[in-house]
């Protein structure tokens, strides 16, 4: 049996993509099922098909591939503004992508008409958030030379929410969105497909907790369907969503004598973010971690060779998928 190995039950994933749809239905909101919390996975990417998802999202121009190479054909968004050089790879792998620079956009448009397709362009929108996009003074102008472009099209525009941020910002961030929605619609005269809200944050204050939509149309969500809630800090399910989709399972290898019970799994930072690992476990608390090792506290004697399971964060999930060192086994499904 392998020493560090994630223990998936797809199936339950499949349920909370389901839930996620149907709720951001009632939202009048479509979704694009984000993969770079599993690396890209085909099975977990097909789990979330499976749930009514249409449009799978990765920000690795690698996961969008390995999702092409398992014969995948959904339609793929890169949600990570490509690169100047990343050009010819976003054309070629993505139908469309995020982006927060005109100059790239035209990179984008050079490739696409080499290849006689179009490639459709989400504009980001800086809302102080720290994140990528264009100040909202600026998107006006972008839109329209991006809208000006042969083999581009110009699907809409979009933002980011920090969960940090607070009710407030996100509410009057989602408003000012729109409001930028609806001048470029009518400066360019021609309708925009897409208002990208966000993420599961947005997607709890809207769905679960009630908060009005001022009027986005669209949801980049990963981890409500992956792993059942909105964020890794203070994690809450979310109601009617399933938490057990991922366990992870590490070996214990060593037992310390005397003192309080602790033991060291093999099991480090090099393959994970040891603060989002939430033991299974009553009374198991972790310690630290190395680049090697994990140290938890036990409430009784374990003996080596013994295994201890954890639930996921967001964090420790994308690095632990993204480890060579994890093996992966598929639960049968119910």
């Amino acid at each position: 049996m392998p020493t560090v190995r994630l223990v998936v039950d797809s199936s339950a994933v499949t349920r909370n993509a389901s839930r996620t749809v149907e709720l951001a239905r009632r939202l009048g909101c479509t979704v694009a099922g984000v993969t770079k919390g599993v690396a890209g996975h085909p099975e977990i990417a097909r789990a979330l098909l499976a749930g009514g998802v249409e449009t799978l999202a990765d920000s690795r121009l690698e996961h969008l591939e390995r999702l092409r190479a398992a014969g995948i054909r959904a339609p793929l968004l890169l949600i990570r503004s490509p690169a100047p050089g990343d050009a010819a790879r976003t054309v070629e792998l993505a139908d469309s992508s995020l982006n927060a620079a005109v100059e790239v956009v035209e990179a984008l448009s050079i490739e696409a008409r080499m290849r006689g397709r179009t490639h459709g362009v989400i504009l980001m929108v800086d809302l102080h958030t720290g994140r990528e996009g264009l100040p909202p003074p600026q998107v006006p102008a972008a839109a329209r030379r991006v809208g000006s472009l042969p083999g581009i099209r110009l699907l809409g525009l979009g933002a980011y929410f920090p969960m940090t941020g607070g009710l407030e910002l996100l509410r009057e961030g989602l408003e000012t969105l729109v409001r930028l929605g609806r001048r470029v619609e009518a400066e360019t005269e021609r309708p925009l497909a897409l208002l990208s809200g966000g993420s599961s944050n947005v997607f709890r204050t809207l769905a679960v907790e009630g908060h009005p939509n001022p009027g986005i149309n669209h949801l980049r969500i990963g981890t409500a369907m992956l792993l059942g809630f909105a964020s890794s800090l203070d994690p809450v399910t979310l109601p009617g969503y399933e938490r057990d989709t991922f366990r992870l399972e590490a070996e214990v290898i060593e037992v310390k004598e005397g003192g309080e019970g602790e033991a060291i799994l093999a099991l480090g930072t090099i393959e994970t973010e040891p603060r989002f690992l939430f033991p299974l476990q009553t009374g198991v608390a972790v310690r630290g971690a190395t680049s090697d090792h994990l140290l938890v506290r036990l409430p009784e004697a374990v003996r080596t060779g013994d295994r201890l399971a954890f639930r996921l964060g967001y964090p420790a999930l994308c690095r632990l998928a993204a480890s060579p060192y994890v093996s992966w086994e598929f639960s049968r499904p119910r």
